[in-house]
C-alpha cells in the first residue's frame, strides 16, 4: 500500500472557484450599487416631479369644485330659489410610494387650516341722498388647505388652496398657479373693481402616500356691490404666500392702470418688498418676519382714480379631511 501525502499549500485546485464567487460577487455588489446610487434617485425624482405636477391638478380640482358651487349658489339668489349646499369631493395623492427595499416612501401631509391666511378688507363709503351717511366696512376670511410633500430628491414643496387660488411654494420662490377672483378694469375715468372672499370651516389632516379625498360644501354667498366711496381700499393678508399674492395682485393692478415697467417706486431687499404706483393710484408691501416666515401684505387702493364701484363677495365653504376633520374652525 502506498501513502500519498500532499501538501496542501501547493494544492491550487480551489483557487479557480474561489475567484470565481469573489468576481460574481463584484459584478452584484456593482450592479446593486448602480441601481442605489443612479437608477433609484433618477426614477424617485421623476416621480416626485410628476406627484407634484399632479397634485398641483388636483388643487385645481378643489378650486373648480368651489367655484361651481359659487356659482350655483350666485344663481339661486338671482332666480329667488332655495339653494341647497352639496358637497363635491376631489381625490388628492398624499405622496409618493419608495421603491421596494431600495428607497423608502415619500410622505405627503395634507391639512385644512381654518386659521390660517387671514385677510381684512375696509374702506368707507356713503350711502344715501348727497351727502349721504358715512359708513364703514371690515369684512374678514381665513382658511388654507395645505399639502406639503418633503421630497428627498425633488424640491420639497407646498400646495396650497388659498382664497380662491392655488399656489406652489418652494424654498427659491413661491407663485399663484390658478388665479382667484380678482378684477380691476378701467371704465371712462373710473376704477371697477372685483374681489372674492373665501372663508373655510373646518381642521383636519391625514400623513402618506395614499389618495385621499376632500370634501367642500359651500353653504353660504354674500354679494355686495359699493359705490360713492369716501377713502381708499385696504386689503391687509397674513401668511406665509404673501410674496405670491403681492406679485399677482401688482401684475393685475399695474394692467388695469396702465402701469409701465420702470414706473412708479420699488424697494426690495430680505425683510421687504414694496412697490408704489406713479401718481400713488396704489400702494403695496409684503414684510417678511424672518422668525416665522410669514408675511404681511398690505395693499391700498387710493381714489386718485375715482372708483366706481366695488363688488365684494364672500364664500362661505365646509371642508372635509380624513376622519379627524371637525367643524370647530
Amino acid at each position: 500500500m502506498v501513502l500519498v501525502i500532499r501538501r496542501l499549500r501547493r494544492d491550487e485546485r480551489g483557487v479557480a472557484s474561489t475567484v470565481g464567487t469573489i468576481m460574481a460577487l463584484l459584478v452584484f455588489l456593482t450592479f446593486l450599487s448602480l441601481i442605489v446610487n443612479q437608477y433609484v434617485p433618477v426614477w424617485m425624482k421623476d416621480s416626485e416631479a410628476a406627484h407634484i405636477n399632479g397634485a398641483i391638478g388636483q388643487f385645481g380640482g378643489i378650486k373648480g369644485a368651489i367655484d361651481l358651487q359659487v356659482l350655483g349658489a350666485q344663481m339661486a339668489q338671482n332666480s329667488g330659489s332655495v339653494f341647497i349646499p352639496t358637497t363635491s369631493s376631489t381625490a388628492v395623492t398624499l405622496g409618493v410610494d419608495g421603491v421596494p427595499i431600495f428607497s423608502a416612501p415619500t410622505l405627503g401631509q395634507l391639512s385644512s387650516n381654518p386659521d390660517q391666511g387671514a385677510w381684512n378688507i375696509s374702506f368707507a363709503y356713503r350711502v344715501g341722498p348727497s351727502p349721504g351717511v358715512l359708513t364703514y366696512v371690515w369684512q374678514n376670511a381665513s382658511g388654507q388647505i395645505d399639502l406639503y410633500v418633503g421630497n428627498r430628491y425633488y424640491i420639497p414643496q407646498h400646495i396650497v388652496y388659498e382664497n380662491g387660488a392655488v399656489i406652489r411654494s418652494q424654498t427659491d420662490g413661491q407663485v399663484i398657479r390658478a388665479e382667484p377672483t380678482f378684477q380691476a378694469a378701467k371704465s371712462g375715468t373710473n376704477m371697477t373693481l372685483a374681489f372674492q372672499l373665501v372663508n373655510l370651516y373646518g381642521q383636519g389632516g391625514l400623513v402618506g402616500t395614499t389618495t385621499e379625498v376632500v370634501n367642500t360644501k359651500v353653504f353660504g354667498v354674500n354679494l355686495q356691490t359699493y359705490t360713492s366711496f369716501a377713502s381708499g381700499i385696504t386689503v391687509k393678508h397674513t401668511s406665509a404666500y404673501g410674496l405670491a399674492w403681492y406679485n399677482f395682485l401688482n401684475a393685475t393692478l399695474a394692467s388695469a392702470y396702465g402701469v409701465k415697467q420702470g414706473q412708479g417706486s420699488f424697494l426690495h431687499n430680505t425683510f421687504i418688498t414694496h412697490f408704489t404706483a406713479p401718481s400713488n393710484f396704489y400702494d403695496i408691501v409684503a414684510n417678511l418676519d424672518t422668525s416665522n416666515r410669514v408675511y404681511t401684505l398690505t395693499l391700498t387702493i387710493n381714489t386718485v382714480v375715482p372708483i366706481g364701484s366695488f363688488t365684494l363677495q364672500t364664500a362661505y365653504v365646509q371642508v372635509g379631511i380624513g376622519e379627524q376633520t371637525n367643524t370647530n374652525g
